[in-house]
């Protein structure tokens, strides 16, 4: 479903669940660049995937996400848009290191270019860039969130880039359908 004119990303709180069909991103390959297991990889990729987000506050976002196949454990995540470096025990990817901000349009072209969608402007030009990795540098990644017209409707999207030491990368869009 479409998201309503009223969310944006100063007003994004609500649950979302993944289009798979108006994804561009390979989940599977995603988490294998990332380490995970196969039977991790093949669970999540076969799950309905959800985000519940909250905001405790104009800069700070909690994000449930959760998978509704029966062995593969929810997870949140705090994001505080200040840029500076965090460090977090993650129950799929171990110790992990991330940060996120505010970025306008000009900075997330140049961050990924191949990635810039037609992101519309009702955040008065910003977008919010999480980025981080393995705090043993085994994998990057980077997330530039924000509202494009993908089929048909007005959807929350993540456009994902992850690359690994060896050079591998996987891109893609991850896009949300509107639930409540």
């Amino acid at each position: 479903m479409a998201a309503p004119a009223s969310k944006n990303l100063a007003n994004l709180s609500g649950k979302y669940k993944l289009n798979k069909a108006l994804s561009t991103a390979d989940i599977a390959s995603i988490l294998a660049l990332q380490g995970t297991s196969i039977l991790i990889r093949k669970a999540i990729a076969s799950a309905s995937v959800t985000l519940d987000i909250s905001q405790p506050s104009t800069n700070e976002y909690k994000i449930e996400q959760t998978a509704t196949a029966a062995s593969i454990p929810g997870t949140t995540e705090q994001y505080i848009l200040d840029g500076e470096w965090r460090t977090n025990n993650d129950a799929f990817f171990g110790e992990v290191r991330g940060r996120s901000q505010w970025i306008n349009l000009d900075e997330a072209q140049a961050k990924g270019p191949d990635l810039a969608g037609g992101w519309e402007d009702s955040d008065e030009g910003k977008l919010i860039l999480a980025e981080g990795g393995s705090t043993d540098g085994k994998w990057e990644a980077f997330r530039i969130w924000g509202f494009e017209e993908i089929g048909g409707g007005r959807r929350y999207t993540q456009s994902v880039k992850v690359w690994n030491k060896a050079g591998e990368e996987v891109k893609g869009k991850m896009v949300y359908d509107f639930v409540k």
